[in-house]
């Protein structure tokens, strides 16, 4: 999940509803940032919805990329072409499906695929809609963007119903990771017994509000709307930009992981993503508080990997979820993680991996 600078993770923040508390004293705070933000709306160009496919290419170059699964496509909803890729073996302990965070694609969790193989699971991933591999809604490839996290679970819907369901499986698993966790979470609570269990490493669940007072996001984001600016990029946000490594980034501390993927946007210039839009914050806002008002209904068993170090999203918020869901959620803190928890030093990883493949195999009843 890539974010253009901290200023941006603040504005993020905005979706956790605890600000409020802190309204007052940044009042000064608030009156500038709200006309800052009208400027900047209002200086700005709205994307103009297009329908956009992935590259004629773009199966055949994923599939060259990870030559173990068979690589595919499918037309979601508005016409985006969604790609997928699956891995399926032999006398299975079930399936794995794989929903990934912001900015990311399939392609970065080979290893992670390899190692669920190995561990007896087929596993099925796709690329979500103006994201990675797939397909774009905006004139602008650049903009993160959504129209509703509705085309999102459509999205996943279609692909569990067409693709992983063409076999059986004894169990259907999920392994989310941050905005993933949202898009599984509200699947299931949307679809009540779609999947067996799921394991979310840092799910988007919620944000620190600092610097910026909660009260003033709701009423900002529905004024872009009115004036046909919710296809902006948020204030402060642009185009993509890649960065080396450093030490401070929010994502990993293990600089190996880091390169890697900083050089497949290199080599692959177009599943580089800039900031999201309004709509995109605006509808991740919807989300989340659509999750944490349906806790009680989750019945799945749930596994939150929490990110020791993590400054993306909140890790209050995962663990007032996870208390409000009660005995079917386990949370586990990952110590010294940053927020890309398997993609993070190897002793990291191993500690996630020794939870998540033991939920897997529980359940799968080994």
């Amino acid at each position: 999940m890539f974010f253009e600078n901290d200023f941006i993770v603040s504005l993020f923040a905005l979706l956790y509803p605890e600000g409020h508390k802190d309204a007052k004293k940044n009042s000064g705070t608030a009156i500038f940032f709200t006309i800052t933000i009208l400027l900047l709306g209002f200086l700005s160009r709205p994307g103009v919805i297009m329908a956009s496919v992935a590259d004629t290419d773009t199966v055949a170059i994923v599939g060259k990329l990870m030559p173990e699964m068979a690589v595919g496509s499918f037309t979601g909803v508005k016409n985006v072409e969604i790609v997928y890729g699956i891995k399926e073996i032999e006398n299975e302990k079930g399936a794995v499906i794989i929903v990934n965070g912001r900015n990311e694609t399939f392609v970065k969790y080979k290893d992670v695929i390899a190692k669920i193989s190995n561990l007896g699971f087929s596993v099925y991933a796709l690329d979500h809609r103006g994201q990675g591999f797939s397909g774009r809604q905006l004139a602008d490839p650049q903009k993160g963007h959504v129209d509703t996290y509705d085309d999102y679970i459509a999205d996943l819907g279609y692909f569990l119903e067409n693709i992983v369901d063409a076999k059986p499986h004894k169990v259907r698993l999920v392994l989310a990771h941050s905005m993933g966790g949202t898009i599984a979470l509200l699947y299931e609570l949307h679809h009540p017994g779609s999947f067996s269990g799921m394991a979310m490493t840092a799910p988007m669940l919620g944000f620190s509000t600092a610097p910026w007072p909660f009260f003033l996001v709701p009423p900002l984001l529905s004024l872009y709307k009115v004036l046909g600016l919710e296809k902006n990029y948020v204030v402060g946000g642009g185009k993509f930009k890649l960065e080396p490594y450093r030490p401070d980034n929010n994502l990993t501390s293990d600089k190996s992981h880091y390169d890697r993927n900083h050089q497949l946007m290199l080599d692959y210039p177009q599943i580089q993503l800039g900031a999201p839009t309004c709509a995109w914050v605006q509808q991740s806002l919807a989300a989340i508080k659509e999750i944490r008002n349906g806790a009680e209904k989750f019945r799945l068993p749930l596994l939150i990997l929490q990110a020791g170090d993590d400054r993306v999203v909140d890790n209050c918020a995962e663990t007032r979820f996870c208390r409000a869901v009660g005995d079917n959620c386990k949370l586990r803190v990952i110590p010294g993680s940053q927020h890309e928890i398997l993609m993070e030093k190897p002793a990291i990883i191993k500690s996630a991996e020794k939870y998540i493949f033991a939920f897997f195999n529980k359940i799968a009843g080994l």
